[in-house]
């Protein structure tokens, strides 16, 4: 696996391709194509090596651009069969769908990948766990109110893991612009992983722990990167653990090579 590309992150847009050789797989595109495309531009991706494109769910964020960007590109869209019935009813372009059965692994091209069940308020949302011969796995874990056993047995097989770290809870606390019931939302277990949630999932790994860890789905308002930048250093140091941590960006596209 050659790298991570995260052309967007966070609670406006979701957007990340995993590269190896000369095929890519699109996890999520939540961006217009146009800016899909400057984006993508901008790290030198060449966006007609896209071979199929995994949908988690269905929410705006992360289904935005997917249709007409499958179009585009002439590229599958693989989800769960409740997920792509509802892309198909807000997308305005065929769609070559692949419906996907959770914990059944599928190949496309030089991957593997195989979609498993999170935990979030959504028709059947699911995560991936990616393969490619080089022997690299990626573990792509967001958008979940909680971590479940189930979901750890994928986590410990990654050995490069996406994840979320959403909020901090004093900062959704207080934050007088969110509602109750929407601070609720957030910090249920159908909503999003706090930053203490993400880093115990880590914790929970052992000894079996990632090359490289990506913090995503950062919350504007309700996250601070420094705060979590500082979190994962005295984790790192509890924990004698030398993982490399990115913590992904909203607007500013980011490639992480895998060495």
């Amino acid at each position: 696996m050659s790298a991570i590309h995260i052309l967007a992150s966070g609670s406006k847009a979701n957007a990340y391709i995993i590269e190896y050789e000369n095929s890519m797989l699109l996890v999520d595109q939540g961006l217009s194509f146009r800016e899909f495309s400057r984006r993508a531009d901008m790290l030198g991706i060449d966006i007609s090596q896209i071979k199929g494109i995994l949908l988690t769910h269905e929410h705006e964020d992360h289904i935005k651009g997917v249709a007409y960007t499958a179009y585009k590109l002439d590229a599958p869209v693989f989800s769960t069969a409740k997920t792509l019935e509802i892309l198909n009813e807000s997308s305005k372009h065929p769609i070559h769908c692949r419906i996907v059965e959770k914990d059944r692994k599928i190949k496309l091209g030089a991957f593997e990948f195989t979609p498993f069940e999170i935990m979030h308020d959504a028709a059947d949302p699911v995560g991936y766990l990616i393969s490619a011969p080089c022997g690299e796995t990626v573990c792509f874990a967001t958008d979940t109110g909680k971590v479940t056993n189930r979901m750890m047995s994928y986590i410990n097989q990654g050995t490069r893991i996406i994840l979320e770290a959403n909020h901090d809870p004093a900062m959704l606390y207080q934050n007088t612009h969110y509602p109750p019931v929407l601070k609720e939302r957030i910090r249920g277990q159908f909503g999003h992983l706090s930053n203490d949630q993400s880093l115990d999932a880590l914790e929970r790994m052992g000894e079996n722990h990632p090359k490289t860890v990506i913090f995503s789905h950062l919350s504007e308002e309700n996250n601070s990167p420094q705060m979590l930048k500082e979190l994962i250093v005295n984790f790192r140091a509890a924990h004698s653990l030398d993982f490399k941590a990115f913590i992904a960006n909203q607007y500013n596209p980011l490639t992480i090579t895998l060495q």
